[in-house]
């Protein structure tokens, strides 16, 4: 995975689509770290790429609490329709992988990236599709990651209304021509009403 700097969870039972029956991809937005400078240099990666996201995973499936475990939590409720015992939660994220976009982290929770950020992530992004081959994307935000997520290989879908929101949805196409369908949820840290979400996400599983 040589563009990729924070590299993706991937469930042990991702490739055959766990519990799901299909490669789910989940696509946060970025990182939250110290800000130390050097973020992104390959220099660094043996000692931060791994770190980020698969330590994250780690201290959620323990079932430890942090200032983010709320929302993952809440997220893989609207997964599977109901709340959900710890056990259950790490077969939910065996399932599934999880990849944050923006391959710079931020030095606050209330600071977005910038363009060139999501610019500069592009070619990672389309590296771990085609390491992976997910079938579905849920991507957490539809403002910022609706706009500046790549439009390479890229369909907008047919509209999906679920009771009268239109979901934003499409498809990717990868080189061999295999289509990866993708869905823009609210982000599940504020504002995200699982059980609602859960409709949206039982139109594609």
């Amino acid at each position: 995975m040589g563009k990729i700097f924070f590299k993706p969870w991937v469930g042990g039972n991702y490739q055959n689509g766990g519990i799901f029956k299909k490669r789910i991809l989940i696509l946060g937005e970025a990182h939250i770290c110290g800000g130390c400078g050097d973020c992104g240099k390959f220099e660094n990666a043996d000692e931060c790429g791994d770190f980020t996201t698969n330590n994250c995973m780690d201290v959620l499936l323990s079932g430890e609490k942090a200032s983010w475990t709320a929302a993952f939590r809440k997220f893989e409720k609207s997964l599977v329709g109901h709340d959900t015992s710890l056990d259950e939660s790490r077969e939910i994220w065996n399932s599934v992988a999880f990849y944050n976009y923006v391959q710079k982290s931020l030095d606050g929770s209330r600071k977005s990236p910038e363009w060139v950020d999501f610019c500069n992530s592009k070619d990672a992004f389309f590296e771990v599709l085609e390491n992976l081959r997910p079938d579905l994307i849920i991507v957490w935000g539809v403002t910022r990651m609706w706009n500046n997520m790549p439009s390479a290989g890229w369909d907008e879908g047919e509209a999906m209304v679920i009771d009268g929101y239109e979901v934003k949805n499409g498809w990717y196409t990868l080189g061999n021509r295999h289509r990866v369908r993708a869905i823009w949820v609210y982000h599940p840290s504020a504002g995200y009403s699982w059980d609602w979400w859960n409709k949206v996400i039982k139109e594609v599983l």
